[in-house]
């Protein structure tokens, strides 16, 4: 995750960084909503950084990382970029898990012609209805992670797919639902009868 984020920062701030000794970061993210997931996110772009910075930084400037919570909400979210932004100068916005957060950053960064880089928000609107040139996507979204199980999926001997995003899980799983052997279909068969002649 951390070179896609860098080469971003290098890229678009090349001109910022040199204004400055440090680059600075604005992260934001829903860490008290969602902290399962998101610390340790939050351990390995601390250590990217750290290793980054200690070989010497990124257009020979220090990267500084300015992380606010967003507490799961799109109203905080834009509130805390608009801070990260004006008062604190950062040259680029990254983060956000929720689609909800993750789509209201999206809006701020086309408002206010920022690079946005979306870490985690799955829903597709990021890039395309509310796509805007300040806006980028480091994770596959549900169509493209859909797109490359088809292939696989077809190849198995399932009759019928579900799929599930859970706040528990890392991220969307599919299951195939495989024929039940005959046996234990016949037998489940007979004793759903059995119960409802009772």
């Amino acid at each position: 995750m951390r070179t896609p984020i860098l080469f971003a920062a290098s890229i678009f701030v090349i001109g910022h960084a040199f204004a400055q000794e440090t680059i600075k970061i604005g992260e934001i993210n829903s860490y008290k909503a969602q902290p399962a997931f998101l610390e340790p996110y939050k351990k390995g772009w601390e250590l990217a950084v750290e290793e980054v910075n200690a070989a010497g930084g990124v257009l020979g400037r220090k990267l500084q990382v300015i992380s606010r919570d967003d507490n799961g909400s799109p109203g905080d979210a834009v509130r805390v970029a608009e801070e990260l932004v004006s008062r604190e100068g950062v040259a680029l916005i990254a983060g956000t898990f929720l689609s909800n957060t993750g789509l209201a950053v999206t809006d701020f960064a086309k408002q206010k012609k920022v690079f946005f880089l979306a870490a985690e928000p799955l829903t597709d609107k990021i890039t395309w209805q509310n796509g805007n040139r300040y806006t980028f996507r480091l994770r596959p979204s549900t169509y493209m992670q859909a797109a490359m199980l088809v292939a696989d999926a077809a190849k198995l001997p399932a009759t019928r797919w579900a799929m599930s995003a859970s706040p528990a899980l890392p991220q969307p799983c599919c299951w195939a639902c495989r024929r039940w052997p005959s046996s234990l279909t016949s037998s489940h068969a007979t004793s759903r009868a059995n119960s409802r002649k009772s």
